[in-house]
């Protein structure tokens, strides 16, 4: 019964990895609108999420595995994002030139420490250090990814405050401002 179970997550973390893979057709995010070097870019940023899926693929163990598939979703989000609002490839500097590296490093590292057959107090604690990185990376690239909608969330906040104070003004509100008969 176990090595059913076993079997079944397995089954399951493969059909969600398919699914992530197939969400998206890097060949559709060409924009023609993108300068050359945002598209050089992007394409970067795509083989740094084959490269987390190629290292989720080589990880075994369900939790960690959840843990990289987020990364792989967030990160893959970061990019849909600046491939569809250009201007905000400017911000991504840092997330290229070390986030990524560094958290395929460590999948990496992860890799080869689970590869060992003995698994002493060194490997396993580093494992459970690069466990807790993981947690860490999902959270700022949750939060990356949430700086890239600053402008669209001030757009909005502007805009309600300019129909609310229009509203108010013509009295259709029942506000502060509206008319007096």
């Amino acid at each position: 019964y176990g090595q059913y179970r076993e079997a079944q997550a397995e089954a399951q973390q493969r059909r969600h990895r398919q699914n992530l893979a197939q969400s998206v057709d890097p060949a559709a995010k060409t924009n023609r609108e993108l300068t050359d070097e945002a598209q050089a870019l992007l394409a970067r940023g795509e083989a740094y999420v084959a490269r987390i899926r190629a290292s989720n693929d080589a990880i075994e163990g369900a939790e960690i595995s959840a843990k990289i598939d987020q990364i792989e979703h967030v990160v893959r989000t970061i990019f849909d994002r600046a491939a569809e609002q250009p201007q905000v490839i400017d911000d991504l500097g840092k997330l290229m030139d070390y986030y990524l590296p560094t958290a395929l490093k460590l999948l990496n590292t992860y890799a080869q420490l689970s590869a060992q057959d003995v698994q002493g107090t060194n490997i396993t604690e580093a494992k459970q250090s690069i466990e807790r990185s993981m947690d860490l990376l999902i959270t700022a690239f949750e939060n990356q990814l949430d700086k890239l909608f600053a402008s669209d969330a001030l757009d909005v906040s502007t805009d309600i405050a300019a129909l609310e104070g229009m509203l108010n003004l013509d009295g259709l509100t029942g506000g502060d401002f509206a008319p007096r008969s």
